[in-house]
């Protein structure tokens, strides 16, 4: 049962009292709203591992391309897919996940070192970046190749250089006619083909490199739900991976990553113009002040949660159990307050990825998520996204603001939505109820791809269409609450707002009604009626009459 629906507000109550009222001590036991992004790699990549990850409700499965072939991602996928089957044979249930990749983006990179052993480059060092192509393979504590012969037209003294994910900090001191004469602000050690990034400069290198093309088909021919999209400079860049995958790829959700100070400073045309956004805090946190990443977080988030659009942040979430079982306490602060600041999906990656404890990771997100869900003071929440909802709403926006007002005036325990392309159960998503969404639908790719939106259930319905629409929808509701029960979502008299069309196929959902769930002693099989206290009724009359037996 849900219990962030149980969990009801007195009348004239505030958030402070909310805040003073949190139960410390309550167990949980609501299902979590996040989604989980788990990113596999040589630590997950067994049967055992993904399938203890699909039990503890991951709900999307990321591939770096930026790491791993095209061979082992084909292995992942064909191992999450049999974790599916195996759920499916030993418990009846239907669980549907989706596969996102991630691209490699444009970048610029160093080449290899001379004799392939690494450097230590000291601060107050100086080092030339040379676009000498003689150099490739010659690298040395004096220069370095990089691969990106415009650097000299667009770089200027003064321009920081972060070298392997920031790990070196650079500063240029003078740019010459085959490079860049450059300090060593911040030292370590340099390896072969290391990334460069230079935060102040616009780099014109295409949106999407020839790695990324070949990339991107692979992800059509894979049936890849999600792309997620590094080095997004603007509303063009979207674009032009949009023009790369095609017809083909046209269902495929793209969500640009703002990785960048150049990113973050178009962040409201690439939200128009990409599915989602994912904030991903490592690179960023080398491109803008420190002190200024907690904003940026909260800025970014909410102006996702204020237009509907799913966003995810990544980096460093549980980085600490890379090598230990247990997270620090600052990352169980910093990953409570993201889910607090309407996060859609959290992502992990090295935790999981080549980590010690992937299962163990997994588990402490999965609780971390539930527990913070708890402090979420939805009553403002609904009424600012509502407030912020501008212009004449369209049917289908009206039909989701009455939904969640309706859960939440009648304590529903949840939202039973009829969705031909999953639209209605993401449009419920961006007001933000406090119960589940279970998106009922016969789309396999719809049932897929709404997992990137908070407190959305795929149910995937593979029944024929009936005759008669209306006999339709009442077998759907039926599936869905018997589905439900199964999952420990509802009980006997639960409150549930259904949702549905007035006629079949997409764009026709109109119709909110409340029903009252109620179960026979002997069945799963699920009865709904239109009046709660009869339903309660049932339940003493069967709770009864097994006590005198």
């Amino acid at each position: 049962m849900s219990l962030t629906a149980k969990d009801t507000v007195k009348k004239g109550s505030t958030q402070l009292t909310h805040m003073c009222e949190l139960n410390v001590k309550k167990q949980l036991s609501h299902r979590r709203l996040v989604s989980i992004i788990a990113t596999i790699s040589r630590a997950s990549r067994n049967l055992e591992t993904i399938y203890n990850m699909l039990l503890k409700g991951v709900n999307i499965f990321r591939l770096n391309f930026s790491h791993e072939s095209h061979e082992l991602h084909t292995q992942t996928i064909e191992l999450v897919n049999a974790g599916l089957q195996r759920i499916k044979h030993e418990t009846g249930q239907t669980v549907t996940v989706a596969f996102a990749v991630d691209t490699r983006g444009p970048q610029i990179r160093t080449g290899l070192l001379d004799g392939g052993n690494e450097i230590v480059l000291r601060s107050g060092e100086s080092i030339r970046l040379s676009i000498n192509r003689d150099l490739y393979d010659k690298g040395s504590k004096e220069a370095v190749y990089v691969d990106y012969p415009n650097i000299i037209n667009v770089a200027k003294p003064e321009d920081r250089v972060f070298v392997d994910d920031g790990k070196l900090f650079l500063n240029i001191l003078e740019v010459g006619v085959d490079g860049l004469l450059c300090e060593v602000i911040l030292g370590g050690v340099l390896g072969n083909n290391c990334n460069v990034i230079l935060p102040e400069v616009e780099i014109d290198l295409p949106a999407v490199s020839e790695k990324d093309m070949d990339d991107l088909q692979f992800s059509i021919r894979a049936n890849i739900d999600i792309v997620l999209a590094s080095g997004v400079r603007s509303a063009k860049s979207i674009k032009e991976l949009r023009s790369v995958l095609g017809d083909k790829g046209k269902h495929i959700k793209v969500i640009a990553k703002i990785d960048s100070k150049i990113a973050l400073s178009r962040v409201s045309e690439i939200i128009d113009a990409a599915d989602g956004l994912l904030l991903s805090r490592a690179d960023l946190g080398t491109q803008i002040p420190i002190e200024k990443l907690f904003i940026t977080q909260k800025s970014v988030l909410g102006q996702c949660n204020k237009v509907g659009k799913p966003v995810i942040i990544a980096s460093n979430l549980l980085e600490s159990m890379r090598f230990n079982p247990y997270p620090t306490r600052a990352e169980c602060f910093d990953l409570g307050n993201a889910v607090i600041d309407g996060v859609d999906c959290v992502m992990l990656s090295s935790e999981v990825a080549i980590g010690l404890y992937p299962k163990e990771t997994i588990d402490i997100c999965d609780a971390l998520c539930r527990e913070a869900e708890k402090v979420i003071w939805y009553r403002n929440l609904f009424d600012d996204l509502v407030h912020e909802t501008h212009g004449e709403l369209d049917a289908s926006h009206s039909i989701a603001i009455t939904a969640v007002e309706t859960a939440r005036r009648t304590k529903a325990t949840l939202i039973i939505v009829l969705t031909t392309s999953g639209r209605s159960a993401a449009l419920l998503s961006k007001f933000r109820p406090r119960c589940p969404v279970l998106a009922v639908t016969r789309c396999e790719k719809a049932a897929r791809w709404v997992n990137l939106h908070r407190g959305v259930l795929p149910l995937l319905y593979s029944s024929d269409c009936a005759e008669n629409y209306a006999s339709d929808v009442d077998a759907r509701v039926r599936f869905a609450l018997a589905s439900a029960k199964k999952s420990d979502l509802i009980s006997d008299g639960d409150p549930i707002v259904i949702v549905s069309a007035w006629k079949d196929g997409g764009g026709f959902t109109n119709n909110v009604r409340v029903v009252y769930a109620f179960f026979e002693s002997d069945q799963m099989d699920c009865l709904f009626r239109a009046d709660q206290s009869r339903s309660l009724k049932n339940s003493a009359l069967q709770t009864k009459s097994g006590n005198k037996a």
